[in-house]
């Protein structure tokens, strides 16, 4: 796993502070450029742990509840291999960073209204700058940056403002969270997990020996949600209430971490409520009652899993570990869609 400390003003790697005809600046190192700040400019800044993960541990659980949508076949699954899973959703932050490398690489083309793939010959929508809700923007001219969103939800709800860093992303399409995952591993060095033409096919269809990040399959982020006592809740039996999730209490996201983590013993956040959570798979409603091992998707379909429920969810059954439901690939909506990574260990 990969920890690296950031800052909001920009990736800290080493930092000085220098005085100039008597104003104190601040050096920022990103590699072997360096931009300066004027201290006095700068209101705060603000460290935190990107990209982390956890292990989850392999093991057999009952996967659906019988009661949730596209739960209700119960059948036994066996996940032979741990594997790591985000922490949290990724942020707008997290999300900035890598997009600006991959533009940077040539991995992507955008526009001020849209980030278009560019790996491979690939041209899906990977994020839809043209609305409201979206908290990522590009200036037009080489250079990606945060903003407080405009919408009327947003702002009703901090009327005296936000930071969006910490926030979710909640406008990625799942073109673009895959993508996101292959951006990781190339500048990791991993191979990558996702095929970029056709399906897009995870590891040959074989998600679970995928050497680089990619996004949970829908069995793992069910079994994780409920671990290890197939709670209905990701926190527990009970029902929801507004100190559990972050679903219909406010009209926006709330920084990553802001409720207890849930499931507790894996000290994941927010795998109920916030946004939506793309994962791996195509999806289809009901998955039978036959037990499966290390389950993999049919290879096609119209839509991919999501989880999770969201901050203006229809139902707080949608917060249910069990509940399945699927979206649109190729269309990031308008709000909601975000992710979390995965990854086998020793794969």
């Amino acid at each position: 796993m990969r920890r690296a400390i950031m800052a909001i003003i920009g990736i800290t790697i080493l930092f000085g502070i220098s005085a100039s005809h008597g104003e104190l600046r601040m050096r920022i190192h990103q590699g072997v450029s360096s931009n300066y700040y004027s201290v006095a400019e700068i209101d705060s800044v603000t460290f935190f742990d990107m990209f982390q993960l956890v292990t989850v541990p392999a093991g057999i659980f009952m996967m659906g509840d019988g009661e949730a949508s596209c739960g209700l076949d119960e059948h036994e699954v066996t996940l032979t291999r741990d594997f790591y899973l985000g922490q949290h959703e990724v942020t707008n932050l997290e999300y900035l960073e890598m997009v600006q490398w991959a533009f940077d690489q040539g991995y992507v083309t955008a526009t001020t209204v849209s980030l278009l793939d560019n790996l491979d010959g690939g041209t899906e929508l990977l994020l839809d700058f043209n609305n409201s809700y979206s908290e990522i923007q590009f200036d037009g001219a080489g250079t990606f940056y945060l903003r407080q969103s405009p919408s009327n939800s947003a702002q009703y709800t901090y009327p005296d403002g936000y930071d969006p860093s910490a926030h979710p992303i909640q406008s990625a399409s799942w073109y673009g969270a895959a993508r996101f995952c292959d951006w990781l591993s190339l500048r990791e060095g991993l191979p990558r997990a996702y095929a970029h033409t056709g399906d897009w096919a995870c590891n040959n269809g074989d998600p679970y020996s995928a050497q680089g990040y990619r996004l949970p399959t829908d069995a793992e982020w069910e079994y994780a949600a409920q671990y290890d006592d197939e709670r209905i809740y990701p926190w527990g039996n009970e029902p929801h209430n507004c100190n559990y999730a972050n679903c219909n209490c406010i009209s926006w996201t709330r920084p990553i971490g802001s409720f207890p983590d849930a499931p507790g013993l894996l000290t994941l956040s927010d795998m109920a409520g916030n946004v939506y959570e793309w994962c791996n798979d195509w999806w289809l409603c009901e998955l039978g009652t036959t037990p499966v091992t290390d389950p993999v998707d049919a290879g096609s379909g119209n839509y991919r899993v999501i989880r999770g429920g969201s901050w203006n969810a229809s139902s707080t059954e949608e917060l249910r570990c069990s509940y399945r439901s699927g979206g649109t690939p190729s269309y990031p909506y308008r709000t909601k869609f975000g992710f979390r990574l995965a990854r086998t260990v020793n794969p």
